[in-house]
């Protein structure tokens, strides 16, 4: 038998009140929407702030937490982070965890109130499933240029959100891995065990995310794939 705090019924009362407080928490916040005129560095510093209370409120009230190990593999200079995708959880937390990556983020929450400006002035970058020629070269023009104005990128390679923590590589991650000429870190994690992607009750536990040795570049793309894939099982 599950210990109380952890039926079924109280799991939906926490997640419930995590919502809740999350969105109280970001009032203050909001009184601060000006600073997306100011500056970069201001919408982050804004934006790290309320990240972390959600940490907060999400370990206080459903008893999530987490750890990052491997951060000694991360290379100096911009590098980017492969990771694997089971949840919302790391499209929004790694911003505060890998230093102000930019992302790769879908198309469509680029047009949501408050969050979608936010975006923008953080530079990260819009993709479509299924986009056109064009707006595909763009994505990988994005991601270059930021590496090259020294930040670093998070892509998630097996696309969309999986349950399982094995998936099939996109492509585009190999090419952008020789477009850019840079180091990539796989990141493995289990965050669909706490924060499922296909439900609103979050589990307690914790949450692990290891990265792991980086991966020079300069191997072929078909060498790097393989690599990669291996890193990531």
């Amino acid at each position: 038998m599950k210990p109380f705090g952890q039926t079924y019924p109280i799991l939906v009362l926490r997640s419930l009140l995590f919502y809740s407080s999350a969105g109280l928490a970001v009032v203050p916040f909001l009184m601060l929407w000006p600073a997306l005129w100011i500056s970069r560095d201001r919408v982050y510093a804004i934006s790290d702030r309320y990240l972390q209370v959600q940490l907060w409120l999400l370990r206080v009230i459903c008893g999530v937490r987490y750890e990052v190990t491997g951060k000694v593999h991360v290379p100096s200079g911009p590098v980017i982070f492969a990771s694997q995708h089971e949840s919302t959880w790391e499209t929004l937390y790694f911003e505060v965890l890998l230093g102000r990556p930019v992302m790769y983020a879908k198309k469509s929450i680029f047009s949501y109130p408050v969050f979608g400006p936010v975006m923008c002035k953080m530079g990260h970058i819009p993709v479509e499933a299924g986009g056109s020629a064009d707006a595909v070269r763009a994505g990988f023009r994005a991601g270059t240029e930021a590496l090259e104005a020294g930040r670093s990128l998070v892509i998630f390679p097996s696309g969309t959100r999986r349950k399982s923590r094995v998936a099939e590589l996109q492509a585009g991650v190999g090419v952008l891995y020789q477009l850019a000429g840079c180091p990539v870190c796989p990141v493995r994690l289990n965050s669909g065990a706490c924060w499922p992607h296909d439900s609103f009750v979050k589990q307690p536990g914790t949450i692990r995310v290891e990265i792991c040795p980086a991966i020079e570049a300069g191997l072929t793309r078909r060498r790097f794939m393989v690599v990669l894939d291996e890193a990531l099982r």
